[in-house]
């Protein structure tokens, strides 16, 4: 008697989900509100890039390419007189870099940078609250190592 009141459980699997490619028809009546919105805005979307697309196309397009073969025949005349011309005087552009720049006879001594504050916010801070800052680097955070050096894990101050 209680077993005539409900569905039999094959109606129930059978109006969910009808078969596995299908969607039920309660998710079918719930979707058909959104399928003209939905629509629109795939067609708005689709219509804008397309319109890039042909935009772009357009923006780099070049029909008539007569002046390409000109100017590159012009470019490789003026390398070979360029050419010519340092054969000519003697000169390579080895020889004259060489000219231009003396070589160092001892390295110069690498510059110590000395600790300062860096940025406005850690100023403001050290003028307003002096102890916030670590203070020895001043700096947010204590005991940090330098950016520039950050150390190995293992390296203790």
């Amino acid at each position: 008697m209680s077993s005539d009141r409900y569905v039999s459980r094959k109606e129930v699997n059978a109006s969910y989900r009808p078969k596995s490619s299908l969607m039920s028809p309660g998710l079918q009546r719930a979707r058909k509100p959104y399928r003209l919105p939905n629509a629109i805005t795939g067609l708005t979307l689709l219509g804008f890039g397309v319109g890039v697309w042909a935009y772009s196309i357009s923006a780099v397009k070049q029909d008539d390419f007569s002046d390409v073969d000109k100017q590159a025949l012009e470019l490789q005349k003026q390398l070979a007189d360029d050419v010519e011309a340092a054969r000519e005087t003697g000169a390579t552009a080895a020889m004259a870099a060489a000219e231009l720049v003396p070589f160092p006879t001892e390295p110069t001594p690498k510059l110590q940078r000395t600790l300062a504050r860096e940025g406005l916010l850690a100023s403001a801070v050290d003028r307003r609250f002096p102890r916030l800052l670590d203070p020895d680097r001043k700096t947010f955070v204590w005991g940090a190592p330098p950016v520039d050096n950050i150390g190995r894990l293992w390296d203790r101050p």
